[in-house]
């Protein structure tokens, strides 16, 4: 009798821990699921000066994260989709590759703030800072033009 007591107060309480858990309201992403392509450029730009001080501090919670922003950054507009995909025609597959590297490696970067190991997290912060100037010099120009003869700013 008290062991099958025993066996009914462990499976309702384990009953409650696992109600609990899926009941209780999950943590909203930071970040929402789309945003113009400006605002958002200078978002990522914030999070890169964020990394920036989070590696001359020393602070690995403020890179882990400032980087888990910029690999988590909303995706574009549809508006902004389109304009983007007219202007660069075949070009858009490097547009995409060089969004994927940033992707890739600020996770990675948002990894090793995890391992505060800093040496891992200046590779692939440089490779991350690379991707966006090259795809800024490769793409700016011609996207922002295309942004301005539609009347957008």
């Amino acid at each position: 009798m008290k062991n099958l007591l025993l066996i009914i107060t462990f499976l309702a309480g384990f009953s409650s821990v696992v109600a609990g858990w899926i009941l209780s309201p999950r943590e909203e992403s930071p970040q929402p699921e789309t945003m113009s392509l400006v605002p958002m450029m200078q978002q990522l730009l914030t999070d890169m000066y964020q990394v920036d001080n989070g590696i001359y501090t020393e602070n690995f919670e403020l890179i882990e994260e400032s980087a888990g922003n910029i690999s988590d950054h909303p995706a574009m507009t549809a508006k902004d989709k389109k304009l983007v995909k007219s202007t660069l025609g075949t070009e858009m597959k490097q547009f995409v590759k060089y969004d994927m590297i940033v992707h890739h490696h600020a996770d990675s970067m948002r990894l090793a703030a995890l391992q505060q190991e800093m040496q891992e997290i200046l590779h692939h912060y440089r490779i991350v800072q690379q991707g966006c100037v090259d795809c800024h010099s490769s793409y700016r120009e011609p996207i922002s033009s295309a942004r301005l003869k539609g009347g957008e700013l």
